[in-house]
């Protein structure tokens, strides 16, 4: 057996080295190739993957980053489609701007024995600004179809020093990855491999002579890259030696996403280059921040950070307004939260420097993140509170690993009352006070102060969020009545907000409808939902015929009714990625149901109580029979948020469990 394997390893070997890699160089083989030998179920394969990343020298600019890339991708299945669309992102804010200077894309398909080929129309390019900052260039290829291949290639230009992380690994098979750097000894980066992937490469160093002709004037790097220090009347040529850095891999895994991530590019195959020094010709160094200290400090001493936190004048009559006969913190933290959601709105735009200034934002009730939290920092502490910025890298933006001002891309507020800390985010009209968006809560963040000090503050809640539901039900051979009753607090609460808040009646009972059996719901009443109150309660009637079986006139049926889970969510063996469950939560039933006229009980499914050490999950189920009607109280409590992937097979085994008990039937039997 270990003969054959070797041999198909060894085929699979051939065929990537005989394939002809070059742009435009598609042959009918692969144009035939129904899926991937390794991958058989991949949407998707990337055939080859060429990224380079190199300095050019411009002597009126200095060095400029060059980035290019080439990719081929063979799609197999109309679910690959996707894998034809491309979205790149450029900086551009005033005269720091990166430039897409080239894009060729072509879609191969083979027609009846021959090549066909789609080329991507310049007007099916797409530009469109995200913010202040950034610019995002889209397209989806041409003539997409199952067995097409799209090839693609393009080179950006910056003007900065940040290489940032290259990915080694994708949500589909590659079958040949090829990177090449290029960096001149006047920069000198680390290189880390992410230590969250289950994969790391290694690379390849050498390096060579480079000669460079200089013109008067022209100097070597502008910006960030003055690093020479060279007189700019010098003339003649000089030499600097490039150290090149290669990787080569073939069949690289896909990056598979079995659910409860918080994000999956966390666990990616990359690596890592961060700017540790530069050099001068001359031997006079210039190191940069290495520690998150230094990182946190660089950014709070920015004037466009600091000073819109100091200033006040523009809201001081607004506040003292609201702050008028309140001498308690919290009213007094409420109040200011509650103004500042008031007077401004969120434009969707994240950072941690403000786009239009705290004041503009203020007068016109419109800005980014920073423009409003950074104003609500500042409000605090004109009212004596002890707020702090607290900065933050959002689940999207992944977790930063090394220090880096580029781990963090948000920005919310901490205020401090006796031994409580609380974490705002007024970007949210429904936020409620120590509730964040989900999109905040990613690990930690780095809190801020006036001196300079910082340290890690965990996002994630430290209070458990309650769900209670009451059920009371009647079963017959031909329909259920049930009644239901809600209690939703916290973050559940917050949840329900967000999917509800100013939503018609029919969206809200539409939302209902998550659940396999065919249920009418009704009367559904909502209290609370549009405050920032903790609870919110809801009640609806619900109406099922495919709830009960009548077997030989014995009835059988679940009595979690629909609110049992049916399938277990953890299908894999092993795990590799930590899981997350959003946060610490507590998810109660209890129900009632009412035995029919003329029927007892025959069975009733056992009770049970299981958890993992620590009862960091537990999972209870009691039921009885009380005058006339079946008594169930079922609890699943998840203490904490975030687990490690060596608690998956506790983790799996529960969850299977709750779906075998729930799922177990009570059986009536007709007297």
């Amino acid at each position: 057996m270990k003969k054959y394997v070797l041999i198909i390893f060894i085929i699979i070997a051939q065929v990537t080295i005989a394939q002809n890699y070059k742009p435009g160089k598609v042959s009918k083989e692969e144009l035939r190739e129904s899926q991937n030998a390794l991958y058989p179920d991949a949407e998707a394969t990337i055939l080859y993957r060429e990224y380079k990343t190199f300095f050019t020298y411009n002597q009126s600019k200095g060095f400029e980053l060059m980035t290019e890339v080439f990719e081929r991708v063979k799609i197999y299945k109309p679910e690959g489609f996707s894998f034809g669309t491309k979205r790149l992102k450029t900086y551009n804010h005033d005269k720091d701007r990166e430039q897409l200077l080239s894009l060729k894309a072509v879609t191969y398909n083979l027609v009846k024995g021959s090549i066909e080929k789609d080329k991507l129309s310049k007007s099916k390019v797409f530009e469109d600004r995200i913010n202040n900052y950034y610019i995002e260039t889209s397209f989806t290829m041409p003539n997409l179809k199952p067995g097409s291949i799209v090839e693609y290639e393009y080179r950006i230009s910056s003007p900065f020093t940040d290489i940032g992380s290259i990915d080694l690994q994708f949500e589909i098979p590659v079958n040949k990855i090829k990177v090449e750097l290029k960096i001149p000894d006047f920069y000198i980066y680390r290189n880390y491999p992410n230590p969250q992937a289950a994969i790391g490469y290694a690379y390849e160093e050498s390096e060579k002579k480079v000669e460079v002709a200089i013109r008067g004037r022209s100097g070597i790097g502008t910006a960030d890259y003055d690093t020479t220090g060279r007189d700019r009347s010098n003339h003649g040529s000089s030499g600097y030696r490039e150290k090149i850095f290669t990787l080569e891999e073939v069949n690289v895994p896909p990056l598979k996403n079995t659910g409860y991530v918080d994000n999956i590019d966390n666990y990616r195959a990359k690596t890592i280059w961060e700017l540790a020094m530069t050099r001068t010709s001359g031997g006079v160094e210039k190191r940069y921040a290495t520690t998150w200290d230094a990182v946190t400090k660089s950014i709070y001493d920015r004037d466009a950070f600091s000073e819109q936190i100091n200033q006040s004048k523009y809201y001081q009559e607004d506040l003292d307004t609201a702050l008028r006969g309140l001498t308690n913190l919290e009213e007094k933290m409420a109040a200011i939260f509650g103004l500042v959601k008031s007077k401004v709105t969120w434009n969707k735009y994240a950072g941690y420097f403000p786009e239009n200034g705290v004041k503009k934002t203020y007068k016109e009730g419109k800005g980014n993140v920073a423009d409003i939290n950074l104003m609500l920092v500042s409000m605090l502490r004109y009212a004596n509170l002890n707020a702090d910025p607290v900065l933050v890298s959002t689940k999207n933006n992944g977790i930063p690993v090394f220090p880096t001002r580029y781990g963090f891309n948000y920005v919310i507020a901490q205020v401090r009352i006796g031994d409580k800390n609380y974490l705002l985010d007024a970007t949210d009209p429904i936020a409620a006070i120590g509730l964040l968006p989900e999109r905040v809560m990613n690990w930690q963040g780095r809190v801020v102060r006036p001196n300079g000090t910082s340290n890690w503050v965990s996002l994630y809640p430290a209070f458990v969020s309650n769900k209670l539901t009451y059920v009371q039900a009647e079963v017959s051979p031909d329909f259920t009545n049930i009644i239901v009753r809600t209690r939703l607090g916290a973050h559940y609460a917050k949840e329900f907000r967000n999917q509800n808040y100013n939503r018609s009646e029919a969206i809200q009972l539409k939302n209902l409808e998550k659940y396999n059996e065919v249920i009418a719901f009704s009367d559904l009443k909502i209290k609370d939902l549009e405050t920032t109150k903790e609870n919110i309660t809801l009640s609806y009637k619900a109406t099922a015929t495919s709830i009960v079986d009548d077997i030989n006139g014995d009835l059988y049926f679940s009595p979690m009714l629909f609110f049992a889970q049916k399938e277990n969510p953890f299908k894999e063996e092993t795990r590799t990625y930590p899981l997350f469950f959003d946060f610490p939560k507590s998810n109660k039933y209890n129900i009632t149901i009412k035995i029919p006229d003329g029927y007892k009980i025959k069975s009733l499914p056992e009770a049970i109580s299981v958890a993992m050490p620590g009862k960091i999950i537990s999972y209870s189920y009691l039921i009885s029979e009380a005058n006339g009607s079946i008594q169930l109280a079922v609890t699943l409590d998840i203490n904490k948020p975030a687990l490690v992937a060596d608690d998956y097979g506790y983790i799996k085994a529960i969850f299977s469990q709750i779906v075998e008990k729930e799922n177990e039937k009570v059986v009536l039997f007709k007297i």
